[in-house]
C-alpha cells in the first residue's frame, strides 16, 4: 500500500512539474542577441565553445580545438549540429528541413562553413535561449564560472524545495554535483528557422523550424585515460505539436589539421578515414607537418557514443537484450515473399506504433503512413524497404533490413545493422517479455534493473539529503517528463536505457562540397545507408550521420558525441575505446579529490607555496573517503612541458614527473597495484601532509608555473586505479590567463634597495610559566606579517593516567591572540594541534611550530644525586591503594644532613594509614618557587636509633619513601610525587645518602594552563639609509644581451621572433630609469614604482620611446633615485 501511495504522489508531482517548467519556458525562444561563448580547457584539450551549438573558431581568438593546450597547436574549424526531418509543409508538399547551427561562417555566400541566413543576414539557425547564463557577462555557464551563472535556472524554477537553484550548478549529474572537471550547459531552438513554409506548433504561429528545442552539455575530465578529448552530449526535444515520423541526426567536424593560432595554415593536405567496427572517423595530416614547420601534427576526429533511439520498431537495435528473451533477427526474414489467404500478417497504426494480429483476408489491405496509402493484397509480392519507415512486408518489425554500403563501387561491402539482434515476433508473441527489447528513457522504468536502493535514492534533483520529492521512498525516481535530472541509473540519468540505432551513415566530404545552408544538400548526405571509408590529400571535413526515427510531441531524444586527439592512429584508438568506455560506465569516473587552493608568494630566489586542507575534505561516491596526498609540479611552460615526462604502455605522455610529493603516512605507498594505460602510480613514501613548501632552486626573473594535485589511493580491491585531480591553465593570444584555484603563476626577484625583512622577536614565557617546551616560527608569507604588533599564546590542559595508572596533565589545546588589536583578535582558537608532530595553521603569514612533550616526565638526564655511589633513585607519580596522585610541574632539590634539618608533616594515605609528623635527616626545596616542600615520611627501613633517618636495605629489602603534597582549600592532601631508591642498585658499590649529599630533580614539563607566551612581529619595512648604501647593487640583467635570454616568454606568432626582455633588478623602490645610446640621444625613460618591497624588478620590452626595437649595440643607462642616489652604468645588446 505505501508503495502505491508513494507511486501515485511521484506521478502527481512529475505531471505538476511538466506542467509548470513547460510554462517557465513558453515565452522563451533563441535570439541571436543571447550569443555567447565559453572555453573548455580542462585537461589537454581546448577548444571554444558557443551557446547555438558551435565549437571552435568563429571569430580571432577562438579556440579550434588546441592540443595539447598551450601549445597554439589546432586542429578542428568547427563541430556542427545538423537536425533534418522530412515533413508536410503548410501546402501538403513534402519537405526536407535541416536546422543547423551558425557555425565558421559569416552568413555570406559562398562561406561554406555557415548556417542559414535570411536576406537581412539574420541567422536561420538554431540560436540560444535567454536566462541560461548570467546576464552580466559574455559567456555561457560554466562550472567553473560561478560568477557566469543566471540568478535563478528557468528550468529549475518550480523545486518545491529550492525553486530555481540558485547559486547552485545545474549539473547533468544533480544538483551542485561537480562530477566533470569542467561541464558547460546551454539551451537554444530553431525557432528563428524561417527558411520554409512549415508551422511545428498549432499553437504558436511565430515559431518556425521543427519545433526543437536542444539541451546542450559538455563535459571535460583531467583523468589520464580521458585527458586528450571532450565529450558533448545533445538532449534533442520536440516542443511542437507536429508528430515527426522521419527524423536524422548529423555532426560534422571542420578540420584545421595542422593550423597555428593566429598564424599560418595547413589545413589542404589531410587524410580522413572510418573505423567501421569502432564507430570512430579521424583525420590526419598528409605529410605530418604543420604550420611553421611544426610535427609530429598528430589525429583528431570524433567517436558517435550515443544516437537518438527508436522503441518503435520491435527491434532491438543496440543489442543489449541479447540475454534475454526472444528470437534472432535473419536475412530471411527480409527476403522478398508473397502474401497468400489465410497468412498470418500485422498491421501498425503508424500513430501510435500499435500492433494487431490477424489474417491475410481476400480483400485488399491498406496502412497509412504520413500522407501515404499502402496497399497490400492476396498474391502480391512484398519485400522490406530499407529506412522507409514502415513495415513493408507486414511482419510486425520496421526497416529490419537496415544497413549500409561502405567503400567505393566496384569495391563495396553491404553490412545490415540488425541480423543477429533479437527482436519482437508479433506473430507468436516470442521476445514480448524482454525488458531490453524496445526500451525508452520515459517509460519511468529501470529497464536493466542497476537502480541500487542503497546509493540512488536521492530523490528529482540527483542530490541526497536534499528533501525532494522521491527520496528516500524505496522506489526509482525518474526524472522524465522535467527538467531534473531524477535518481540514477533511470530513465534520463541511465544511458543504457535508450534502444539506440546506432551510426547510419558517415561521409568524408571536401569542405566545400556542402555549404551548411543546402538544406536538401545537408538531408541528402546525412540519410542512412552509405559510409565512405577514406579521402586522401584534401581539406577533408566528417559527417556523422544517424536516422531515421519518429518524434512525437514533447519527446525528447540523445545524441552523444566524443571529440578526441591522438599522437599517432594507436594512440588516437586507444582513446577513442577510453573515451567510449567511459561512456558506458555512464561517465562514473572514481572521483578525484577537490581541488585545493594554492598561494604563491616569491622572494629572493626562492617561492614559498600555500595551500588548503580542502581536498582532505573530499568523499568519492565509490570509494568513500580515499584521499592520499598532495603532488607539486613546476614549470617554465604553461603547458607543463619542460617537466619530466612519464610515458605509458604506448609511449604517449601520460603523467608529469612532480618536484615533490607529500602523502598520508598509512598503508598505501610505492606504486599503485592497478596501473592505468600500463603506468603504476606512484603514491608517495608516506611523508606525512604538509600545507606549505618553499622551493629554493628558482632563478630570479623566471616565470614560474606551479600547481598541487591531490590524488587519491584507489580501491585497490575493485581494481580502481588511483585519481588525480586537474592542473587547469588556460592562456590565450592575448596573455590573458584562466587557471584553476590549484595553478599560481610567480617570478621570484631581489627585493628592492634598503629591504629589511619580516621577523618575529622577543618570544618569552611570563612570570608563573613552567614548561620546559619552546616555541618555533617559520615565516611563510612576509608581506602580510603585521608591523609592530604583540601576539600572546596561551593554554588548556587536561588530566590522562599514565603508565602507572597516576594522573598526569597534558596539553590540551592552544590559541594565539593578537593583543595589539582592539578588541584582542584570537588568530587560533583552542586548536589541539599540540604534538611536536602537529602542523598549526598558517596565520598573519607565520606558522608556528610547538616543541613539546607528550606529558609531563621525569626528565632523567637531568636528574641526579652530586655524589654518584649513593643508591639509585625512583621518582614517580605517587599511587596507594585507591589513592591516585596527580603529578605536578615542579623540580625538586632534596639536601641530606642530621636528622632535625627538617620535620615531615602527618598525613593519612589511607582510612588506615597516617604517617606521623617526625624529624628527618632531609630538607626538599621546590626549586621553581623556592619554597620548601611539604611532604611525608613513610619510615619502611626500619632500624633502632635511625628513626628519621631515610634509608634503604637495611634489612637488605626495603627502602623509606617520601610522599610529597600540598594542602587545598579545604585542608585536604593532593598526592602528587613519591621518591624511594632503586632496588636495583642494592650492592656493594653503592651507600645510603650521607650529610652534604644532594639529589636535584628535573621535569619535562608540557605547555599547560598557567604557561603564556608572548612575541612580537615586525613586518617588512624600508630602511632609507640602507637603500642609499646599497645603490651601487643595482644591475642589468642579462648584461650583454645576446639574442634572446631564458626567461622571455613563449613565441605567441607562427613566424618572427615574440616579445624581448632586460630586467634592471636590486631598484630602489621609485626611480627612474633612462636609457642612452653611446651619442648620448635617449632611447627610452622609464618610471619604476614597486608594487611589493620584495620586488626590486622592472622588466622593458627592449623598445624605444616611439616603440621600435632597439638595435644592437651599446647603451648606458641612468638610475635616478632621488634622495637614495644615483646609478650610471651600461649594457650590451649582441645581435
Amino acid at each position: 500500500m505505501h508503495y502505491f501511495k508513494s507511486l501515485i504522489l511521484i506521478v502527481l508531482f512529475t505531471i505538476l512539474v511538466s506542467a509548470a517548467a513547460f510554462a517557465q519556458l513558453e515565452g522563451l525562444h533563441g535570439d541571436f542577441a543571447n550569443h555567447r561563448n565559453g572555453v573548455h580547457a580542462g585537461n589537454q584539450f581546448r577548444t571554444t565553445i558557443y551557446n547555438d551549438g558551435t565549437f571552435g573558431t568563429k571569430q580571432t581568438g577562438d579556440y579550434g580545438g588546441e592540443w595539447p593546450i598551450n601549445t597554439g597547436h589546432i586542429y578542428m574549424l568547427d563541430g556542427n549540429v545538423f537536425v533534418g526531418a522530412e515533413v508536410l509543409d503548410a501546402t501538403g508538399e513534402v519537405t526536407h528541413i535541416v536546422s543547423d547551427v551558425t557555425s565558421a561562417g559569416d552568413g555570406s555566400a559562398g562561406s561554406w562553413s555557415s548556417g542559414d541566413t535570411g536576406p537581412n543576414g539574420e541567422w536561420w539557425t538554431f540560436l540560444p535561449l535567454p536566462n541560461f547564463a548570467s546576464a552580466d557577462t559574455n559567456k555561457i555557464a560554466m562550472s567553473k564560472w560561478k560568477w557566469a551563472w543566471p540568478d535563478f535556472w528557468p528550468d529549475k524554477i518550480d523545486d518545491p524545495v529550492d525553486p530555481g537553484w540558485p547559486g547552485q550548478w545545474n549539473g547533468y549529474f544533480g544538483k551542485d554535483v561537480f562530477n566533470a572537471d569542467e561541464e558547460a550547459f546551454f539551451v537554444s531552438d530553431d525557432y528563428m528557422n524561417k527558411e520554409f513554409n512549415f508551422y511545428p506548433d498549432v499553437n504558436d504561429s511565430s515559431r518556425k523550424g521543427l519545433g526543437i528545442r536542444m539541451w546542450v552539455r559538455t563535459f571535460e575530465w583531467s583523468n589520464a585515460l580521458v585527458e586528450d578529448g571532450m565529450f558533448a552530449l545533445f538532449d534533442l526535444e520536440n516542443i511542437g505539436t507536429y508528430e515527426h515520423d522521419k527524423v536524422v541526426f548529423g555532426y560534422k567536424f571542420g578540420n584545421n589539421m595542422g593550423d597555428v593560432m593566429n598564424g599560418s595554415g595547413d589545413s589542404g593536405d589531410d587524410m580522413g578515414a572510418f573505423n567501421q567496427e569502432e564507430d570512430v572517423a579521424f583525420l590526419y595530416d598528409y605529410d605530418d607537418i604543420g604550420g611553421g614547420g611544426w610535427t609530429p601534427v598528430g589525429y583528431f576526429g570524433g567517436a558517435f557514443l550515443e544516437s537518438p533511439g527508436n522503441q518503435y520498431d520491435g527491434i532491438d537495435n543496440d543489442g543489449d537484450g541479447s540475454g534475454y528473451a526472444g528470437p534472432v533477427i535473419e536475412e530471411s526474414m527480409f527476403m522478398p515473399r508473397t502474401l497468400n489467404t489465410g497468412d498470418d500478417i500485422v498491421l501498425i497504426d503508424y500513430k501510435t506504433f500499435q500492433r494487431t494480429l490477424t489474417k491475410m483476408g481476400t480483400d485488399t489491405v491498406k496502412t497509412y503512413y504520413q500522407d501515404l496509402v499502402f496497399k497490400f493484397w492476396p498474391g502480391k509480392a512484398v519485400e522490406e524497404v530499407q529506412n522507409n519507415l514502415v513495415d513493408d512486408n507486414l511482419n510486425g518489425i520496421i526497416d529490419e533490413n537496415n544497413g549500409s554500403t561502405i567503400g567505393e563501387p566496384g569495391s563495396e561491402t553491404t553490412r545490415y545493422l540488425y541480423v543477429g539482434l533479437k527482436y519482437h515476433d508479433y506473430l507468436t508473441g516470442a521476445g514480448s517479455d524482454n525488458i531490453l527489447l524496445d526500451e525508452q528513457r520515459d517509460d519511468f522504468v529501470d529497464n536493466d534493473g542497476d537502480w541500487n536502493i542503497l546509493t540512488d535514492d536521492v530523490g528529482y534533483d540527483g542530490v541526497a539529503f536534499s528533501g525532494d520529492p522521491g527520496e528516500g521512498d524505496g522506489m526509482a525516481t525518474s526524472g522524465a517528463g522535467t527538467e531534473f535530472p531524477g535518481e540514477p541509473h533511470i530513465d534520463k540519468t541511465d544511458i543504457d536505457e535508450t534502444d539506440m540505432i546506432g551510426l547510419t551513415s558517415f561521409k568524408l566530404y571536401i569542405w566545400e562540397d556542402m555549404p551548411h545552408y543546402q538544406d536538401e544538400l545537408v538531408w541528402g548526405n546525412i540519410t542512412p545507408g552509405y559510409f565512405d571509408n577514406l579521402l586522401e590529400n584534401a581539406n577533408i571535413e566528417l559527417l556523422y550521420g544517424s536516422g531515421y526515427f519518429p518524434m512525437v510531441p514533447t519527446e525528447v531524444q540523445r545524441f552523444s558525441m566524443g571529440i578526441l586527439c591522438g599522437i599517432n592512429a594507436d594512440d588516437y584508438m586507444i582513446n577513442a575505446r577510453w573515451i567510449a568506455k567511459a561512456y558506458n560506465e555512464n561517465y562514473n569516473f572514481s572521483k578525484a579529490p577537490n581541488i585545493p587552493k594554492l598561494t604563491a608568494i616569491p622572494g629572493d630566489r626562492r617561492v614559498t607555496l600555500l595551500w588548503d586542507d580542502f581536498a582532505e575534505q573530499s568523499y568519492d561516491p565509490i570509494a568513500g573517503r580515499d584521499f592520499e596526498g598532495y603532488r607539486i609540479y613546476r614549470s617554465t611552460d604553461p603547458g607543463w612541458n619542460d617537466m619530466i615526462p612519464i610515458s605509458d604502455g604506448y609511449g604517449s605522455t601520460t603523467y608529469r614527473k612532480p618536484v615533490v610529493q607529500f602523502d598520508l603516512n598509512n598503508e598505501y605507498s610505492g606504486y599503485a597495484p592497478v596501473s592505468i594505460k600500463g603506468i603504476r602510480f606512484d603514491l608517495g613514501t608516506n611523508t606525512g601532509l604538509v600545507h606549505s613548501w618553499t622551493d629554493t632552486t628558482v632563478v630570479n626573473g623566471q616565470k614560474y608555473y606551479y600547481a598541487i594535485t591531490s590524488y587519491d589511493h584507489g580501491m585497490p580491491e575493485s581494481g580502481i586505479a588511483p585519481s588525480e585531480c586537474s592542473k587547469f591553465i588556460s592562456i590565450s593570444t592575448s596573455g590573458e590567463i584562466d587557471k584553476g584555484s590549484n595553478v599560481a603563476i610567480v617570478r621570484p626577484e631581489a627585493p628592492v634597495s634598503g629591504y629589511v625583512d619580516a621577523k618575529l622577536d622577543g618570544f618569552t614565557l611570563l612570570e608563573g610559566s613552567r614548561a620546559s617546551g619552546k616555541i618555533g616560527y617559520k615565516i611563510i608569507d612576509r608581506t602580510v606579517i603585521p608591523s609592530n604588533h604583540n601576539f600572546r599564546v596561551i593554554f588548556e590542559d587536561t588530566l590522562i593516567k599514565d603508565a602507572a595508572g597516576v594522573f598526569t596533565p597534558i596539553t590540551k589545546t592552544l590559541s594565539l591572540i593578537d593583543i595589539t588589536a582592539v578588541p584582542p583578535d584570537t588568530m587560533i582558537n583552542k586548536s589541539p594541534a599540540v604534538a611536536a608532530t602537529d602542523q598549526l595553521p598558517i596565520v598573519s603569514g607565520f606558522q608556528l611550530k610547538l616543541q613539546n612533550v607528550a606529558e609531563l616526565t621525569l626528565n632523567t638526564d637531568s636528574t641526579r644525586w652530586s655524589r654518584p655511589d649513593v643508591y639509585g633513585y625512583v621518582f614517580q607519580g605517587f599511587r596507594y591503594s585507591t589513592l591516585i596522585g596527580t603529578k605536578t610541574p615542579d623540580d625538586y632539590m632534596i639536601e641530606f644532613g642530621q636528622v632535625g634539618i627538617d620535620t615531615a608533616s602527618e598525613v593519612a594515605v589511607s582510612k588506615t594509614r597516617t604517617l606521623p609528623a617526625i624529624p628527618v635527616n632531609f630538607r626538599i626545596t621546590n626549586t621553581i618557587t623556592g619554597k620548601n616542600a611539604t611532604f611525608g615520611f613513610w619510615e619502611k627501613d626500619v632500624l633502632s636509633g635511625e628513626e628519621g633517618k631515610f634509608t634503604g636495605f637495611t634489612d637488605k629489602t626495603r627502602t623509606d619513601q617520601v610522599v610529597l603534597f600540598e594542602t587545598d582549600q579545604d585542608g585536604n592532601a593532593q598526592f602528587s610525587w613519591s621518591f624511594e631508591l632503586d632496588t636495583a642498585t642494592n650492592d656493594t658499590l653503592h651507600t645510603n645518602p650521607q650529610p652534604g649529599d644532594v639529589l636535584r630533580i628535573k621535569t619535562d614539563k608540557p605547555f599547560l594552563s598557567a604557561d603564556v607566551f608572548e612575541f612580537t612581529s615586525s613586518g617588512v619595512s624600508i630602511d632609507d639609509a640602507l637603500a642609499a648604501a646599497q645603490i651601487d647593487r643595482i644591475r642589468v640583467v642579462p648584461n650583454p644581451y645576446i639574442v634572446s635570454n631564458r626567461w622571455e616568454p613563449l613565441n605567441p606568432y607562427s613566424n618572427g621572433r615574440g616579445p624581448r626582455e632586460l630586467h634592471f633588478t636590486h631598484l630602489p623602490q621609485k626611480c627612474t630609469i633612462r636609457i642612452y645610446n653611446v651619442r648620448g640621444q635617449l632611447v627610452r625613460e622609464l618610471e619604476h614604482v614597486s608594487e611589493s618591497e620584495s620586488d626590486g624588478t622592472l622588466i622593458w620590452d627592449m623598445q624605444s620611446k616611439d616603440l621600435l626595437d632597439i638595435a644592437y649595440g651599446v647603451y648606458i643607462y641612468h638610475v635616478d633615485a632621488g634622495e637614495a642616489g644615483i646609478k650610471i652604468g651600461k649594457f650590451a645588446v649582441i645581435k
